[in-house]
């Protein structure tokens, strides 16, 4: 037990609840510490941190850099805009009804929410045990067995940027190609080229990046109000669809699947289309990478998350409900020029000039929700460098004094999009393999973050911080299914669209995947080893 005490700070009470205790105290060897003993630290002075922000700081042995301008409400319509879940689900739809049809994109959408249940659970109570902007890797480092902290965190870390720099392109591509099918609605003539796409998304990279730097006061301050858009923008798209397009049955809906993959069986073909419905539920931990911004943290971003991952679905299963339904032929849908079922439906529905109205509704949505997920992503690439993590990690987790932000990593973030649109130019095929990365790397970051507090559930569960957020007695049987439903969902995540499978159609996320990791190996055996040592020395420490 010594052993494992030696990497882990232990409640000086019984109570892990937390929820109606003023002053928490932690023992650290064998001091215990309270939130007087911080309230006069001068790191924290004019950051805007909570007593209790300045305890979980000072555990994890951080410096308080970021100001907190961010409180549940806010932090709440930042999640929701980050993941945008119906601005970008709705166009995330190909594989789904590919592989399964209708009933089978519907359905996964439906049994993904609930299996990514126990997965937000447990994340959350992480959050609140370790309210850091580093996420899963810090929680793997402090929670997992000795042994594997060092190793198993530096692995989360790289797998973890790897996802959130995939997610980054997937915004502003999506808001590049959206914005050359609102010409192609408007000149049918246009031949849709790739380097226009690029082009569109550099600029979209630019105009993000900017406003990150220079606008970053004001991001918090309109959170709200753009989340009020959100919502109505969504009525504006979801209405004339319903009172205008041709409908299919609602037994073509929800009971009939389809196989166009060309896989063995409906069976194998709807578990294969499934990451249609995975898309849609990944991404809420973005409430985690913002912890050392929000007021209260160890309250606010669990509350956030749990909040965020239900409004997600309330929107976006009806989109998907509304879209089955707007498309009695699947074929013609599929083949629409646009390579967007969505923008069949709403020509559908809808004039050419209302069509348009729709989407440029959606890309100004979507350049603020890549104003926000870029800001998300900067602090996971900045959290991690700070560790030592990266080459360059100094420069990199470099914080501007007046701008109080990591602007550095937002430099380093512009760039790997920027070369990510240069891809897309050459390969469509390459493009869409790196966006895929989302998925896999969240959801094996989920894996390794949940496994490790699992383990130490089990085996040491004295050692385990206080938390607002407890899962209690549930504890152990909610870890336990999501680690499985984490496991499930990578496993699917990989499949190809079609088979039989050809390089074309080859779901190329494996292999850039696997480059990555071991890139990140060489770079461990090397250079990091001995420059890395994780969050959990530093808790230690203290």
């Amino acid at each position: 037990m010594a052993d494992v005490n030696s990497h882990s700070v232990s409640p000086a009470t019984d109570d892990f609840e937390m929820a109606d205790q003023k002053a928490p105290r932690y023992e650290v060897g064998e001091k215990t510490i309270s939130e007087d003993d911080v309230d006069h630290d001068p790191a924290f002075e004019g950051t805007k941190s909570a007593p209790e922000d300045r305890l979980n700081m000072q555990r994890m042995g951080k410096k308080q850099q970021l100001i907190r301008h961010f409180r549940l409400l806010s932090t709440v319509s930042f999640v929701a805009m980050a993941t945008a879940a119906w601005e970008i689900g709705i166009f995330l739809t190909t594989q789904g009804l590919v592989d399964g049809g209708r009933a089978g994109l519907l359905w996964s959408v439906v049994w993904n929410f609930v299996g990514f249940c126990p997965i937000y659970l447990s994340m959350a109570e992480m959050a609140s045990m370790a309210p850091t902007a580093g996420g899963q890797y810090h929680w793997v480092s402090e929670f997992a067995h000795p042994i594997l902290q060092k190793p198993l965190s530096y692995m989360t870390g790289w797998i973890s940027t790897m996802a959130w720099q995939a997610g980054n392109a997937i915004g502003v591509f999506l808001t590049g190609t959206l914005l050359q099918v609102v010409i192609l609605e408007n000149n049918p003539n246009y031949l849709f080229p790739a380097w226009h796409g690029s082009l569109f998304v550099i600029a979209c990279i630019l105009l993000v990046g900017c406003i990150n730097v220079f606008g970053a006061k004001l991001i918090p301050k309109l959170q709200n109000f753009i989340f009020g858009l959100h919502v109505l923008a969504y009525v504006c798209f979801i209405v004339p669809i319903w009172v205008n397009a041709p409908k299919a049955s609602a037994k073509k809906v929800f009971t009939e699947f389809s196989n166009t993959g060309g896989w063995s069986s409906m069976g194998f073909a709807v578990l294969a289309g499934q990451l249609s419905g995975i898309y849609t539920q990944v991404g809420v931990d973005t409430a985690a990478h913002m912890s050392e911004e929000v007021k209260s943290a160890s309250k606010s971003v669990p509350r956030a998350m749990m909040s965020v991952y239900v409004i997600n679905f309330c929107l976006i299963f009806p989109a998907i409900v509304t879209l089955c339904f707007a498309m009695p032929d699947l074929d013609a849908a599929l083949a629409d020029p646009s390579l967007y079922a969505t923008v069949y439906v709403l020509r559908q529905s809808m004039s050419v000039a209302w069509t348009t109205v729709v989407l440029v509704m959606i890309i100004c949505l979507l350049i603020c929700s890549n104003v926000s997920y870029l800001t998300a992503v900067t602090r996971d690439l900045f959290a991690f460098a700070r560790d030592g993590g990266f080459p360059f990690s100094d420069w990199i987790s470099y914080v501007h004094p007046r701008l109080h932000i990591p602007v550095n990593a937002v430099i380093v973030t512009s760039v790997i999009s920027f070369i990510l649109s240069l891809i897309y130019i050459g390969s469509t095929v390459a493009f869409y393999a790196i966006t895929s990365l989302l998925t896999v790397a969240l959801l094996q970051c989920y894996l390794f973050s949940i496994g490790s507090i699992l383990w130490r559930r089990i085996y040491h569960p004295d050692t385990l911080p206080p938390t607002h957020f407890s899962l209690g007695k549930f504890g152990i049987p909610v870890n336990i299914a999501a680690v499985i439903y984490s496991a499930w969902a990578f496993f699917w995540s990989f499949w190809p669209m079609f088979t039989p499978v050809t390089a074309g159609g080859f779901n190329w996320a494996s292999v850039i995947f696997a480059a990555v990791l071991m890139f990140a190996g060489v770079w461990y055996l090397f250079r990091a080893k001995n420059v890395y040592k994780g969050p959990v020395v530093l808790v230690r420490q203290q």
